[in-house]
């Protein structure tokens, strides 16, 4: 019986011709120019060992995994299940929803267009019948999140908006995204196990203009893993159907990435000039390196560099790094969001996500500095709240080692008119003071800046008279490192009051906060606001 069913396949099992394939004659199809040293015994490999260890951690049903270097498959192979109430256990063969590793497919599409002259980065996407919300928002901006706020200022991870790459895509060549995407990068490389789940409507019509396209589905949806969520006591539930654009969506396997991801070693699809701009961290118009090139996060560290990228939504998560500088290439695929949702990926850290520090330290270096066993103790903290061990997390927390920012002095000390500190997720606290004269105060604050320049913090603190009105807050200031993440950022300023009685507040969000961090904390460890006299 087929696997999972996407999109209208929920509910017709018929929607796909279901494929009879040996599963072994299957596998030697799917690497057909690479030697395969490793497959389903490699069960006391310690890599393997300890991401079924994470696996369990995150309460992931099913996960499949893969390592090449060079020509060779070092490894290739699936952990738990595909389908829990079949028991249908997860093969290399499995097929799974890989959310915004598709990401870097819209980039090849993108870049094959420049290439043609057909389309220059820095048109206005406006102009192409796509509207985000500023009519000079260009394609560049798009393709490497710098489009919210003052365009090209600032970087802020955006799925939704990535995806209006599609339109514009669709208006250039007269053929839907999905057409593209197969006829362009699919088909061309044998990706046998991979579609995308687009509407059955869609794809009857799709297959009676393009018959070719029909094993294609048939085998990726044929092995399709079900998708899976947690719910709000932790137990694993059924997920929803995969949605699917520009922004990402396909399904396929470890395999199938694995040849996009020789296509792209050996410049198949753009010349190997393109995929160095594509590979290159993109500048925003101040000067300020992001951590995302042109559809591809790029992160140095220690002399390599890694080109990655991750996928997350409801019943997927994906994690696809390229060393090539070491010819090295990691696939992971899971059907929950959990190898992605308890981490912010999305800030560019690889090295924040649990499988990209197994990566590293199994595959580029066992030694490792300080700064990334900090990471390792965050990662584990956040696994263990995830499990509901907050004593384990706070002992993880209470083990790191904060480095000192040059320059930062530390949190003020001395007396406190009023303070709000140690501010966990999800709070909304106050504390009154009474100022008997007109008053000079310093306001030491630390937050989460979530737009760059101070106009939006996720967390953050204010100031009211006693009607209500808001004096003094932290959003509309740009604020300054406070070290760790860049998104804490403290604001330290000086404000008059005239006498009178006050209310000092402070928000936060479900993400990052006081003993919950999802990124590393500030130097201090310090979250929160206070109001002491200007000459302490």
């Amino acid at each position: 019986m087929p696997g999972p069913f996407f999109i209208t396949c929920a509910i017709d099992r018929k929607c796909f011709r279901a494929s009879a394939i040996v599963a072994g004659l299957f596998f030697l199809i799917a690497f057909p120019t690479a030697t395969v040293v490793a497959q389903q015994k490699t069960g006391r490999d310690p890599f393997l060992q300890q991401l079924e260890a994470l696996r369990q951690q995150l309460k992931i049903p099913g996960m499949a995994v893969a390592v090449q270097r060079g020509d060779t498959v070092l490894l290739a192979e699936g952990l738990g299940y595909a389908d829990l109430d079949r028991h249908i256990k997860v093969t290399p063969q499995t097929a799974f929803g890989v959310a915004s590793i598709g990401k870097t497919f819209t980039s090849t599409l993108v870049m094959q267009l420049v290439e043609a002259g057909k389309l220059r980065l820095d048109d206005r996407v406006s102009q192409y019948g796509v509207y985000p919300g500023n009519p000079d928002i260009t394609v560049r901006e798009l393709l490497t999140h710098t489009s919210e706020g003052i365009p090209g200022t600032w970087y802020q991870y955006n799925g939704s908006r990535f995806g209006m790459l599609g339109p514009v895509l669709e208006k250039i060549t007269g053929m839907p995204f999905y057409a593209l995407l197969m006829e362009r990068i699919i088909m061309p490389l044998q990706m046998t196990a991979s579609a995308p789940p687009i509407p059955l409507d869609q794809y009857y019509d799709y297959r009676k203009t393009n018959p070719a396209v029909t094993p294609f589905f048939d085998t990726a949806f044929f092995h399709a893993t079900r998708p899976y969520e947690l719910d709000n006591q932790g137990h694993i539930v059924k997920g929803q159907p995969f949605s699917f654009g520009a922004f990402g969506g396909l399904v396929t396997t470890v395999a199938d990435l694995l040849k996009y991801g020789a296509a792209i070693d050996r410049h198949q699809f753009v010349s190997a000039a393109t995929q160095a701009e594509i590979f290159t961290a993109n500048r925003t118009s101040t000067g300020v390196i992001t951590p995302y090139g042109l559809g591809w996060f790029v992160q140095p560290y220690r002399g390599d560099t890694f080109y990655w990228h991750y996928g997350q939504s409801s019943g997927q998560s994906a994690l696809f790094i390229k060393v090539p500088a070491r010819e090295l290439t990691l696939v992971v695929l899971c059907n929950t969001d959990k190898l992605s949702q308890p981490f912010p990926l999305g800030d560019g850290d690889l090295l924040m996500s649990p499988v990209g520090q197994l990566f590293y330290r199994s595959f580029i270096r066992q030694d490792v500095d300080d700064l990334f066993r900090n990471k390792e103790r965050i990662v584990q903290a956040s696994i263990a709240l995830l499990n509901g061990d907050s004593a384990k997390a706070t002992k993880l927390y209470a083990a790191y080692q904060p480095p000192r920012t040059p320059g930062n002095p530390g949190v003020p000390q001395g007396k406190r008119i009023a303070a709000l500190v140690d501010v966990g997720v999800n709070k909304e606290l106050s504390s009154p003071f009474r100022l008997a004269h007109a008053t000079t105060l310093r306001v030491y604050a630390v937050g989460e800046d979530c737009a760059g320049d101070g106009s939006f913090w996720c967390d953050a603190g204010w100031i009211e008279d006693r009607s209500g009105k808001v004096l003094w807050e932290m959003k509309g200031h740009t604020g300054v490192h406070a070290g760790g993440a860049a998104k804490n950022q403290k604001v330290d300023t000086l404000i008059t009051l005239p006498a009178g009685e006050y209310t000092l507040h402070y928000r936060s969000d479900g993400g990052h906060a006081y003993n919950n961090w999802d990124s590393l904390p500030p130097d201090d460890l310090f979250w929160g606001i206070i109001v002491m006299p200007a000459d302490k």
